[in-house]
């Protein structure tokens, strides 16, 4: 590539010079054609020019009058006469000679002639014979009659005359005859130079034209080379993009592999640390547990941190009490902070105004426990202070937060490297206190993200401070207990009639008994057109509505229920789908609807979205079996996360079997059974002979669309039964062209769990 880069560089280097040589030799070429057309122009002018043709003409007139003037007077002399008559002709006979002779040198003859001396004199001495014979002729006119003897003089100058007008027009004809030689050899010489440079200018064509053909060639030459690097750019750009999702779908996959074992792990540490042991293996089992929870963490800051590289790091904004969270945040870190001899302090001014904002909780618990975290690791035996100020920037409330340590400091040096990936203060650092390098990168992303900023400054031995500070907007006491009220069960649960719109059989068996449980009547449609068609003439309080589905999807249903007008034209549509990102939000409340949850669906959920959108004047009646199954579920929260107290074991055959969802199979069978949870399991392995098919159908037909909607619903009926393997492996090939070789790798670990779990 690098070579390919080269070679077109001085292509280009060489095509711009020479565009250079050709404008400079067109400009010369130009300048030339110019003087060239400019003396052509000149000499044809020259050559069209009548003033010799005129002056010849002009000294014959003049040659001619006086030849008539003198036949006149000889004529008259000859027969005697002395009438008037013939006097007034000679007297006008001598006025055209008269004026003949000044038209000859009033015109441009003159001029014409003026270098030449001996045509000057031969017409001052006519100009002074024809003026000198005036008084007599004018005396013609007068009536004065000469003698024979005036006659005989003025006959002898008039014949002096015709031979010096007879000279001039002789000398007037040899001056245009040599003129005319002289133009001969212009036209001659115009001629030649015009054959000259119509051959430079053919030369010249024909060096542009060969000179354009190779610039041409040099520039398709640099074309083709350029498209060749852009497709090696495109080829190198694939590759990493495919390298890219391979290291995000393994991160994906080990995490979730490792935390499965590790949550057991750490579940079983704190129960051991409760159990009456040995000084000596209770200290064995809190080094396992804090190494444990090391590793999730670490786990934790390289999943994070990949969901942020692909821009899928999502945000929640809600009401939150800050004091109350600043203040579980120290509680989490307090114990650390003690192991290493710390004193923890929370400073937040009574006169805080805003006590209530809407923000991300949880992201912005994680910023601040991943600072106060760093602060405890690097300080020992001093004192960690989270300190919370408000203030305003223009109308903008905001908050600043600072963690602020008496640790080690940062040095110059080390503040470069700071919030940079995989990267630490000191090569020593990882070592001695260990850690990824990822956390300030992830904070920094949070906070950005958030629309805040984050800074540090610190000395070298005596300490850090680390702040943040995030536009917020203010929100009252009454959001956040609402909000609060929304997680809590209430004894008069209201009883809604839901249409549940799912395409898959497993996950509208799920949907279907948790609802049940929840003392729900449900309608079931297998598509978006089914329930177009119910709601066209049913009322529902609640629907819930798969994205993709055969016949339609649940966005052009949600449209088409919402503009048909029908009697569920205004009820609630929740979006309940394996798809979960930014986009499939927007998508979703643009289409119409007003919620949105990702598949698995839980119980706690549900009974969150059925308190939150119950229309005014639901039936709120319940059985007393309902309200204590109701209760069973009292300690799960909105996140579906199953708290349960006491031992849960595992039907024997999910018991120890890598790729089923430990929380997930037990919220199930807590909440239907072991047996409903065989039936699901069962259902799903039943629906995936079919869906299976139709992926290699579809796979068969190179049908995109259908191919991601069957992955899609592979992925969301094995989130709903806890296969999370399963979900992990169909999602993975969404974001790329499954080949019939991932199909039938999919169906042989769909097969291979199959046998381990319903055997």
């Amino acid at each position: 590539m690098t070579g390919f880069g080269r070679v077109t560089s001085e292509i280009m280097k060489g095509a711009g010079k020479t565009t250079v040589i050709l404008q400079v030799l067109s400009t010369i070429l130009l300048i030339v054609l110019i003087m060239l057309f400019s003396d052509i122009s000149n000499r044809f002018r020259y050559l069209h020019d009548g003033i010799r043709e005129n002056a010849v003409w002009s000294v014959y007139q003049l040659d001619r009058e006086a030849r008539a003037l003198d036949y006149s007077l000889a004529e008259l002399r000859r027969v005697h006469s002395e009438q008037d008559r013939r006097f007034d002709d000679l007297a006008l006979r001598y006025d055209i000679l008269y004026s003949r002779t000044k038209l000859v040198r009033e015109s441009r003859f003159s001029a014409y002639f003026a270098a030449d001396p001996t045509i000057k004199i031969h017409l001052a001495e006519i100009e002074r014979q024809v003026y000198g014979m005036q008084s007599v002729f004018d005396g013609f006119v007068n009536g004065a009659r000469p003698t024979e003897a005036d006659l005989e003089a003025i006959d002898q100058e008039l014949a002096v005359l015709s031979k010096k007008t007879e000279q001039l027009l002789i000398l007037t004809n040899a001056r245009v005859s040599d003129e005319r030689t002289e133009v001969r050899g212009m036209v001659l010489d115009l001629e030649r130079t015009s054959a000259i440079m119509l051959g430079l200018l053919m030369i010249s064509v024909i060096f542009l034209v060969v000179t354009l053909r190779r610039q041409l060639k040099s520039v398709r030459q640099a074309g083709l080379r350029v498209e060749a690097m852009a497709r090696e750019l495109s080829d190198a750009y694939d590759a990493a993009d495919a390298g890219n999702r391979a290291k995000s779908q393994f991160m994906a996959t080990m995490g979730h592999e490792i935390r499965t074992p590790l949550n057991a792990i750490l579940g079983m540490a704190e129960l051991l640390e409760y159990a009456e042991l040995p000084d000596d293996a209770v200290s064995s089992v809190k080094t396992i547990r804090s190494s444990g929870e090391a590793l999730l963490e670490v786990i934790n800051e390289i999943l994070d941190f990949s969901k942020i590289e692909h821009g899928k790091l999502e945000l929640e904004e809600r009401a939150v009490d800050i004091s109350s969270l600043a203040e579980s945040t120290i509680s989490i870190i307090r114990g650390r902070a003690e192991d290493h001899g710390n004193a923890i302090i929370l400073d937040i001014p009574g006169s805080l105004h805003a006590l209530y904002v809407r923000t991300d909780p949880t992201r912005l618990r994680q910023v601040m426990l991943n600072l106060l975290s760093n602060a405890v690791k690097f300080t020992q035996n001093g004192t960690v202070t989270l300190r919370l100020r408000e203030f305003y920037r223009g109308s903008a409330l905001m908050l600043r937060f600072e963690v602020e340590d008496t640790g080690i400091g940062i040095d110059e040096a080390g503040l470069e490297r700071l919030f940079k990936p995989f990267s630490q203060v000191d090569a020593s650092i990882s070592r001695k206190y260990g850690g990824t390098g990822l956390g300030l990168t992830i904070c920094k992303q949070i906070v950005e993200k958030l629309g805040g900023e984050l800074g540090m400054s610190s000395t070298v031995g005596v300490g850090s401070i680390f702040w943040f500070e995030l536009p917020v907007m203010a929100a009252g006491k009454e959001d956040v207990r609402h909000q609060a009220g929304l997680h809590e069960m209430s004894a008069h649960f209201p009883q809604l009639r839901i249409l549940v719109v799912e395409d898959n059989q497993v996950n509208r068996q799920v949907a279907t008994r948790f609802l049940d449980k929840l003392g729900q009547t449900v309608e079931i449609a297998c598509n978006g057109a089914e329930a177009v068609a119910l709601t066209e003439t049913e009322a529902f309080d609640l629907i819930l509505m798969d994205m993709q589905m055969p016949v339609m999807d649940g966005i052009e249903a949600t449209r088409r229920i919402i503009e048909g007008g029908g009697p569920s034209a205004l009820t609630p549509i929740i979006a309940m789908t394996a798809n979960a990102s930014d986009d499939d939000r927007r998508r979703c409340l643009a289409a119409g609807m007003v919620g949105f949850e990702s598949k698995p669906v839980t119980m706690g959920r549900l009974r969150s979205v059925i308190v939150s959108f119950a229309p005014t004047g639901a039936d709120p009646s319940w059985e007393p079996e309902q309200t204590m199954e109701l209760n069973a579920f009292s300690n799960l929260d909105l996140s579906g996360d199953l708290a349960l107290a006491g031992d849960h074991p595992f039907h024997p055959s999910a018991n120890g079997i890598a790729g089923v969802d430990e929380a997930r199979y037990l919220e199930l069978v807590e909440a239907l059974g072991e047996d409903v949870y065989r039936e699901l399991i069962e259902s799903f392995f039943d629906d995936a002979t079919s869906l299976l098919a139709d992926l290699h159908t579809a796979l068969a037909s190179e049908r995109g669309s259908d191919i991601d909607r069957v992955l899609h619903t592979i992925k969301g009926a094995a989130i709903n039964v806890g296969l999370s393997d399963i979900a992990v492996k169909a999602d993975a090939l969404r974001d790329q062209e499954p080949t019939t070789a991932d199909v039938d790798m999919l169906s042989d670990e769909i097969e291979t769990l199959k046998l381990k779990l319903v055997a």
